[in-house]
């Protein structure tokens, strides 16, 4: 009888690079028969060495999943060797089925947010923890079974019976999403349900959080006797004529912009997505720098928001405004008021083009609306 050999292989198709990580996967040969079964851990090629997990803070933890599963596909094939009868092809089910039935929907959540701990910031953990502690409660999704479309809409029916808002729901669906999709393509679960499932955002969600143009005027230059309000005031202008999100803002660094054809542009790559964006510094941004000597007075994203709220109503909105609105409303206004096309629009927010359209797509159309009127005005 041949005797199974286990063994850990990373990039086994040759497919990562300095900025795109491989998976690594469970290898059982025997003769020249060889299975792989994926461990649903992605690295960078610097991430891994003489077959563990390397530089990296979470690097313990990754490892000692990845002889866990070592371990017990070790029994497994014990087992069958005991038994004359080893199956190669029977072991990657033999196994789905022994981790399910030791680890519920919930720990397997939980654990994939540990590792994923490092790149997260804190309102994001706790975020998931808020999830993670209503799912505790609720019990209605315990088991990977049970991760289906009819329980996730009894979940939205719970949490709406909770009072929850469809915006605070769908905030709920977002980060579930993230955890079933993660099962799925792990092995964890047949389907993925939300594939199939339409979830309402929400009136308060994508294009509905922003600032009108007037609103975002009257706060850019009302007067306000406090220092630090001011601050996140500038803040806010200041992200709104650049689009860029709080992590990107934290990030910035004016030694970074270059000049173009007579204006100073900033490129980066974004902290959340590394995916490239780029703008030019116009004169409103440029004044908030030349306020501060070119350093902006980052304060954290918590204080910022709860900041925020206060100093928007020295212009007189009743809104809950947070750090993600400039955003919002710096793209809204120059598709609006400044007639940027949707392609330059996605480049400055550094989004695909999809995304951008997905979000802006109302707004899309009515520019085209007041377009339209405004040229046949001019035949009359």
């Amino acid at each position: 009888m041949v005797i199974p050999n286990l063994t850990l292989i990373y990039d086994r198709k040759g497919q990562a690079s300095k900025e795109r990580p491989a998976v690594v996967e469970l290898r059982i040969s025997a003769g020249k028969v060889r299975k792989y079964i994926s461990t649903g851990v992605k690295l960078l090629p610097k991430e891994w060495k003489n077959g563990s997990v390397t530089n990296r803070e979470d690097m313990m933890p990754l490892n000692r999943q990845l002889q866990s599963l070592l371990k017990k596909c070790n029994e497994i094939i014990t087992q069958m060797m005991e038994e004359d009868n080893v199956d190669l092809n029977a072991i990657p089910a033999i196994l789905k089925d022994r981790l399910q039935q030791k680890q519920t929907f919930l720990e397997y959540a939980k654990a994939r947010a540990e590792i994923k701990k490092r790149n997260l910031k804190q309102g994001t953990q706790k975020r998931y923890n808020v999830v993670f502690d209503f799912l505790e409660s609720w019990r209605g999704m315990v088991s990977f079974a049970e991760v289906t479309e009819q329980n996730i809409q009894k979940m939205d029916d719970c949490l709406a019976e909770r009072g929850l808002k469809v915006s605070s729901r769908y905030n709920y669906h977002k980060i579930l999403k993230f955890f079933v999709r993660q099962a799925f393509n792990d092995g964890l679960i047949a389907k993925n349900p939300y594939v199939t499932m339409k979830i309402d955002r929400g009136e308060e969600d994508g294009l509905y959080r922003h600032l009108t143009p007037a609103e975002f005027h009257r706060f850019e230059k009302c007067t306000i006797d406090s220092e630090h309000l001011e601050r996140v005031r500038d803040l806010f202008v200041f992200q709104t004529y650049t689009c860029m999100g709080y992590s990107d803002l934290a990030a910035f660094d004016y030694n970074q912009c270059e000049q173009m054809d007579g204006q100073m542009v900033y490129r980066s790559n974004r902290v959340k997505t590394d995916k490239p964006f780029m703008f030019v510094l116009l004169k409103p941004a440029l004044k908030i720098l030349q306020k501060y000597n070119y350093k902006l007075p980052i304060i954290s994203n918590v204080k910022y928001n709860d900041y925020l709220k206060a100093a928007v109503k020295y212009a007189k909105i009743d809104k809950r405004v947070t750090t993600h609105w400039a955003r919002h409303t710096g793209a809204t206004m120059y598709l609006n008021e400044g007639r940027v096309d949707i392609n330059t629009i996605s480049k400055i927010l550094g989004d695909t083009l999809r995304e951008t359209e997905r979000t802006y797509a109302k707004l899309m159309d009515k520019s085209i609306v007041e377009s339209m009127v405004g040229y046949q005005n001019k035949l009359r």
